[in-house]
C-alpha cells in the first residue's frame, strides 16, 4: 500500500477530496494564479517535480530550486504552500499497485486545468524511479474520452507507431471514478523542448507514414468535425460566425465526394504534453486524438498554443513567426484553424467563456490573417 510519512494538519483539497482521504504521507499543496493545483510529496520532491510542467520563468525557477530549500525557514510561505497529510483512496493505490507490479507506491497528484474537462493526473513512483501515470475523473464525459484514448493507443501501436503509452488499465471504480493508467519511459534527466528539433518533425513523419489511409473525405474524423460546427454554429459567438462558416464552406466544397489521403492527430501536440528521453520523441495524452486528418496539421498545434498561451503574440506576429519554417502551408493552417475552433466550441456546448472567447478571437484573426 501506499507509503507513510509523519502525520499534519490537512489544508483544502479542492476537486481532490474522493481522491485523497486523511492519511499519513506528507505532502505540499501548491496552487498558482490560474486556480491549478499540485498535491507533491515532500519525501521526494525531485521525482515528484517531474510532474509540474510551468510555462512560465517563476514556476520553472520554482521547479528546480524548491527541491533543494523547501526545508528552509520561510520557504514554505514564502510560495504559500501548505504542508498537508494525505493517503491514496484505497481503490485507486490498489489498481495501481496492480498494473505497476509494485507496492507502496510514491505518488504526486495535479488537479487538472480548470475546464469542463478538468481531471486529475496522478504520477506514480517509487522513489526516483516513475513508473507512470494515472488519470481519474468523475463525469461520464471525460470517461468516454478514457475510452478513446484506450482504443486509439490500441490502433496507434498496432499501426507500428513507438513512443507513445500503454494503456493498462481504464475503468469506472466502485467510487463512481473512472481511472485510466498508463505506461511512460520519463526518468529525472527528461525534458520538454520549447522549440520545433528534428525530433519533433521525425515523430509526426513516421506517425503520419504509419498511420495514412486513403479514405473517402466525408468519412473522415475531419470532415465530421467541419460540419458538426457548422450545424452547430449558433454555439458560436455572432462576431466569429461569418470568417469561420466561409472557412468552413471552402473546404467542404472542394473535398465532398473525393477521396484523401488522412492520417492520425494527437490534437494537443504541446511541449507539456512530450518530453525528450535518451534522444527520442515521447508523446502522451491522446485524448482528444483522431486517425483521419490532414496529415502534419499538429505542426500548427504546437506553435499557435505557445504563441496564444505562452509568448503572447498577436495574430500577425504569430503568423509571420509559422511562415519561417519551410514546411508553412496556408491551406494546412486554415484546416487547422478551423478544427480547432470547432473542437472547442461544440466541447462547451455553447457555454462561451470569457477565456474561450479570447481564443476564439485570436484563432478567427489568424484565420482572416491567413486568408
Amino acid at each position: 500500500m501506499v507509503k507513510k510519512f509523519a502525520t499534519l494538519s490537512n489544508g483544502p483539497l479542492t476537486n481532490l477530496d474522493n481522491i485523497l482521504i486523511p492519511g499519513n504521507y506528507r505532502c505540499y499543496r501548491l496552487e498558482n494564479a490560474d486556480g491549478k493545483v499540485w498535491i507533491l510529496p515532500a519525501g521526494h520532491l525531485h521525482t515528484a517535480m517531474e510532474l509540474y510542467q510551468p510555462s512560465g520563468s517563476k514556476g520553472k525557477m520554482l521547479k528546480k530550486l524548491f527541491p533543494y530549500l523547501h526545508k528552509l525557514p520561510g520557504v514554505t510561505g514564502a510560495i504559500h504552500a501548505q504542508t498537508i497529510s494525505v493517503s491514496l483512496a484505497d481503490e485507486i493505490a490498489l489498481h495501481a499497485e496492480s498494473a505497476f507490479k509494485v507496492t507502496e507506491l510514491d505518488f504526486a497528484v495535479f488537479g487538472g486545468t480548470p475546464s469542463v474537462h478538468q481531471k486529475v493526473t496522478i504520477q506514480f513512483f517509487k522513489g526516483n524511479k516513475i513508473l507512470g501515470y494515472g488519470k481519474v475523473a468523475a463525469s461520464h464525459d471525460i470517461a468516454a474520452l478514457f475510452n478513446h484514448e484506450e482504443k486509439l493507443l490500441q490502433n496507434l501501436r498496432s499501426a507500428g507507431v513507438t513512443d507513445i503509452p500503454a494503456c493498462l488499465y481504464c475503468g469506472e471504480l466502485q467510487s463512481g471514478n473512472h481511472l485510466f493508467l498508463q505506461t511512460t519511459t520519463k526518468t529525472s534527466s527528461s525534458f520538454s523542448p520549447e522549440n520545433w528539433t528534428p525530433l519533433h518533425e521525425r515523430f509526426l513523419r513516421s506517425l503520419t507514414e504509419k498511420t495514412c489511409r486513403r479514405q473517402l473525405f466525408d468519412q473522415t474524423d475531419f470532415a465530421f468535425s467541419l460540419m458538426s460546427l457548422k450545424e452547430n454554429v449558433d454555439f458560436l459567438p455572432e462576431e466569429f460566425r461569418g470568417v469561420v462558416l466561409d472557412g468552413i464552406d471552402t473546404v467542404l466544397q472542394s473535398h465532398r465526394g473525393k477521396d484523401v489521403d488522412f492520417s492520425a492527430f494527437h490534437a494537443d501536440f504541446t511541449p507539456w504534453n512530450m518530453f525528450v528521453e535518451q534522444g527520442r520523441l515521447f508523446v502522451f495524452d491522446w485524448e482528444y486524438g483522431r486517425l483521419s486528418y490532414p496529415p502534419m496539421l499538429d505542426r500548427y498545434h504546437f506553435f499557435i498554443q505557445q504563441a496564444l498561451h505562452v509568448k503572447h503574440l498577436s495574430p500577425a506576429a504569430t503568423l509571420d513567426s509559422i511562415k519561417s519554417y519551410e514546411w508553412f502551408d496556408s491551406q494546412e493552417l486554415s484546416y487547422y484553424l478551423l478544427d480547432i475552433i470547432s473542437r472547442f466550441t461544440l466541447r462547451e456546448n455553447g457555454q462561451v467563456s470569457a477565456s474561450l472567447s479570447a481564443s476564439l478571437k485570436f484563432w478567427t484573426d489568424l484565420l482572416h490573417e491567413n486568408s
